[in-house]
């Protein structure tokens, strides 16, 4: 008789496409693993959507009986549940005591806010997004709201995961597992020719602009511009994933974060693409990865630095073609799903 298949359920948020791309790349090493997540106005892949429904009737029966009979089936059929941003089954987390009892596992996979601290982050970073994102009085509120689910849920869970290292300080014995992408659905673009006195061509995806630091990017810009200097920025908000990946062809380089220091799945996409990235990277993060600074083909500035960096962009002091090349390199190194997928593998058989 043969062994019997490990099955696995990831959801219910799908941030960077995580709980979809990790499904699926279970599913290619023969795991019985399917993503099931909530409503997502950009429909990253993903097996099942729990989509918000309009009409009193759709939502008497998809609110109240269909979605709650999915999630009462998944309880039964799967053994290991890989949970996302503080997420479970229940909206209040009322069923994480059950699985343990049921003899199943649980990892919960922590994204950004759902474990990042205001208050921890202001009195350790000089430069941090959270004080950008709260005023000291929300940034009190979100803390005790993190503190309260995190207290409640590290009773139940048998692994925590991070998925960049800006995000360890804040959970005892976590494990980074970095952003998945499956590198060869991402084409990869010629680098752009650039010379000193071209124009440089700068795109820019936030996600929230007060948490990457839009505002001193545009400020360094103009300031450019003001010096003779051509910068074209392109701020690309509102518009879909394949048009993004497409805006790459026609850049130079692409600006990430300048306030949280690491880099995110834009960052990597961008990477991926053979676009050089600018982010603030924070040294006590690369010793994290066991990374050394000089094999990072990325530009590291935040806040203060922003201009500076730019301007020797500007004036040709990077090699862009080079750094294209390495990026590239840099992400199936770092960033593959399937080298990933095995890892997670791994993790699971720990557990």
């Amino acid at each position: 008789m043969g062994k019997k298949k490990l099955r696995v359920f990831h959801g219910l948020v799908n941030y960077g496409t995580q709980a979809g791309l990790f499904a699926k790349g279970l599913r290619d090493l023969g795991v019985d693993a399917r993503s099931y997540t909530g409503n997502d106005p950009f429909n990253r892949p993903t097996d099942y959507q729990f989509k918000q429904r309009k009409g009193v009737l759709s939502k008497l029966f998809f609110y109240w009986f269909w979605y709650p009979l999915i999630r009462l089936t998944c309880f039964f059929r799967f053994d290991i549940f890989h949970f996302y941003y503080g997420t479970t089954l229940n909206a209040k987390q009322w069923d994480l005591p059950f699985y343990k009892l049921f003899g199943k596992k649980v990892v919960m996979h922590y994204l950004g806010n759902d474990i990042e601290l205001y208050q921890w982050s202001i009195d350790n970073y000089e430069i941090t997004n959270m004080q950008y994102l709260f005023t000291p009085e929300a940034g009190l509120k979100h803390d005790l709201k993190v503190e309260k689910r995190r207290a409640f849920e590290k009773k139940y869970i048998d692994k925590a995961l991070v998925c960049a290292p800006q995000y360890a300080p804040f959970v005892k014995d976590v494990e980074v597992l970095e952003l998945a992408l499956k590198v060869g659905d991402i084409k990869f673009i010629e680098p752009r020719a650039y010379e000193t006195g071209d124009v440089l061509k700068v795109i820019h995806a936030p996600s929230n602009r007060l948490k990457k630091g839009t505002k001193f990017l545009v400020d360094a810009v103009e300031k450019l511009n003001k010096e003779g200097f051509k910068v074209d920025l392109e701020i690309c908000e509102g518009i879909s994933h394949g048009d993004l990946l497409m805006k790459y062809e026609a850049c130079h380089v692409s600006v990430i974060a300048l306030l949280g220091g690491w880099y995110g799945t834009a960052g990597i996409e961008a990477m991926a693409s053979g676009r050089p990235i600018i982010t603030f990277i924070r040294d006590e993060f690369i010793d994290m990865m066991s990374i050394k600074k000089e094999e990072m083909p990325i530009i590291s500035a935040n806040r203060d630095t922003i201009y500076e960096e730019l301007k020797k962009v500007a004036l040709n002091h990077y090699n862009l073609e080079k750094l294209s090349m390495e990026s590239r390199k840099y992400v199936i190194a770092h960033h593959d799903l399937k080298n990933l997928t095995k890892r997670l593998f791994n993790i699971y058989n720990s557990i």
